[in-house]
């Protein structure tokens, strides 16, 4: 299936789950509410929105300075860049992408620079950690799809460590696993992927060498998903809409925790679907309405899709690299990671 066969499909699927999402809500209710949001919260939340992702890539150059020095603004630009690819297509290119950026700015070869982004997002899982301690505290009770969501969340997240884990013990043992996991693809693909699993694998030393800036690492965390909460705190103020702190960090938190799982573009639809049903099951409040959840939610995508967008279309414009090229690099670095790729020169 071709990348525009795979966008148009995930397009569709994403339109579904929009109509699952609006379902039974007014929708002259929801415009009502949405036409007296406050522009000034709006502003404030957009600044924060933006600053979380400044902690993510301070957080990222950490990492990445075993491997390669780099500028603030350089990880900045880079990291929205992948987010924007990620946004805008339904695979997880921008992950890779941010490895093409690194070999094309910083001639640092893919497999030595892509376990940086493996561990960076490994610390972005801990934060199910942060969910897991808020559920007895509110009195969420964890039932239906919202109990499978924070299950997978933590599945994802103990299969990961553990991974990481085996790596430092055997670096075999770990690629055994996950050529392994893989084992159902046709030979020459799986063949191809078992030699940049080792690869990978040994790249991951990445992560022993940063055990001392541990430390700093989960407070750069802890500091994105704290203005994540506050962003999507005062987007409920903007509509008037008062709803606990606390109650606020677990969804929002929970949400961003869930795009581990594929999403169509521009996340269209699973947003909604998502949100509404953290939100809108009672964790906001039974005073509100599903209508009022549902109006902050629309806002808040379309916000923060502008955001990313724009940021990540400027991010490319500083590194010099156009959009299309980086499709093209991260397809190409991927498939140059395996056999042929063994060396750094085929890098």
């Amino acid at each position: 299936m071709t990348r525009r066969t795979k966008t148009v499909v995930a397009f569709v699927a994403g339109l579904v789950l929009l109509a699952l999402a609006l379902w039974g809500i007014d929708l002259g209710e929801m415009r009502a509410h949405i036409s007296r949001a406050s522009a000034a919260w709006l502003v404030a939340a957009s600044l924060l929105y933006v600053a979380a992702y400044v902690a993510r890539s301070l957080r990222w150059r950490l990492i990445l300075s075993p491997v390669k020095r780099v500028t603030v603004g350089e990880s900045f630009s880079m990291l929205m860049a992948g987010y924007f690819l990620n946004y805008v297509i339904p695979i997880r290119a921008g992950e890779v992408a941010k490895s093409f950026f690194l070999k094309r700015l910083k001639g640092v070869p893919v497999a030595t620079s892509l376990p940086t982004v493996f561990v960076d997002k490994l610390l972005e899982l801990v934060s199910i950690v942060l969910v897991l301690t808020l559920v007895p505290i509110l009195s969420i009770d964890l039932k239906g799809s919202l109990a499978v969501l924070v299950y997978v969340v933590l599945g994802v997240f103990v299969f990961a460590v553990g991974v990481l884990l085996l790596a430092f013990r055997s670096e075999q043992a770990a690629t055994r696993v996950l050529c392994t996991l893989f084992a159902w693809l046709p030979s020459r693909a799986h063949e191809r992927l078992s030699e940049w699993l080792k690869l990978f694998v040994k790249g991951m030393g990445v992560a022993r060498e940063n055990v001392r800036a541990l430390p700093s690492l989960l407070g750069l965390t802890g500091l994105a998903v704290l203005i994540d909460a506050c962003y999507f705190f005062l987007m409920f103020r903007a509509f008037g809409i008062e709803v606990a702190f606390l109650r606020v960090l677990f969804g929002y938190t929970l949400l961003t925790l869930s795009y581990i799982l594929p999403t169509p573009p521009a996340q269209i639809g699973y947003n909604e679907l998502v949100i509404g049903l953290i939100f809108a099951g009672g964790l906001a409040g039974a005073a509100i309405s599903r209508g009022e959840v549902m109006a902050v939610i629309i806002v808040a995508h379309a916000l923060t899709g502008l955001i990313i967008t724009g940021v990540g279309l400027w991010s490319f414009w500083t590194m010099g690299i156009r959009v299309s090229d980086s499709f093209r690099g991260a397809d190409r670095d991927s498939e140059r990671a395996g056999p042929k790729g063994v060396g750094e020169g085929a890098l």
